[in-house]
């Protein structure tokens, strides 16, 4: 199994992509590989890490890290449309193929 977390810009173009690990929230994924999301945890900014989830929402979790103080959006069927990237990851126990699967996430700023 392979995850690969793809982020993409409000206008559709793709800020970068690379292979996920289990053991690591999203943004620190993200900076390692050179992709800026902003974080302002405990400065009275929490939200800015949003990011939407725009394809398999069912691979991310929005508690790898920690849980947190308030819950991402639903959509209309009650599936998670967003992932707060500094305390959510992948959710690897929810993939039970070989496959390769590609998480696509947009970017707020």
């Amino acid at each position: 199994m392979s995850v690969t977390l793809t982020f993409v810009e409000t206008n559709g173009e793709i800020a970068g992509s690379f292979t996920a690990e289990d053991n690591k929230s999203i943004s620190q994924m993200a900076e390692q590989h050179g992709i800026d999301i902003p974080i302002a945890c405990c400065r009275w900014a929490c939200y800015v890490c949003a990011c939407k989830i725009k394809q398999w929402n069912e691979y991310v979790q929005i508690d790898k890290i920690t849980s947190p103080a308030v819950l991402p959006a639903r959509d209309e069927q009650w599936n998670r449309k967003e992932v707060f990237t500094c305390i959510g990851g992948i959710k690897s126990d929810a993939i039970h193929d070989e496959e390769s699967h590609e998480i696509i996430l947009e970017k707020r700023f």
